[in-house]
């Protein structure tokens, strides 16, 4: 998977435990076209995520630009050690997403 965009959001006195993200869906797609394929998702950590399917590069960029105002951008890495069950609740998700398209 090619992710465009990982942020968490953490704050035990507001209760935010949160990921946001973007996924290309066309690996190999690209990133300066105008037009996309890109599956957000969001949710708070192990629970259910929500996705939304980008195709506009525009759109998806000013996604991705109000997201860094309150999410802290981190690796692959990182996000497998805040939410360990990330990768399986992403696929279940992402399956729903693409028999969308």
């Amino acid at each position: 998977m090619e992710y465009r965009f990982i942020g968490h959001c953490y704050d035990a006195k507001e209760n935010h435990d949160k990921v946001w993200g973007a996924i290309n869906m066309d690996e190999g797609a690209d990133p300066w076209s105008w037009k996309c394929n890109v599956l957000t998702f969001w949710g708070r950590r192990g629970k259910k995520l929500s996705t939304l399917l980008v195709t506009d590069t525009a759109k998806l960029n000013k996604l991705i630009y109000k997201k860094r105002q309150d999410y802290t951008e981190i690796r692959k890495d990182r996000l497998d050690e805040v939410y360990p069950d990330f990768q399986a609740d992403l696929e279940k998700t992402a399956m729903w997403a693409l028999l969308k398209l």
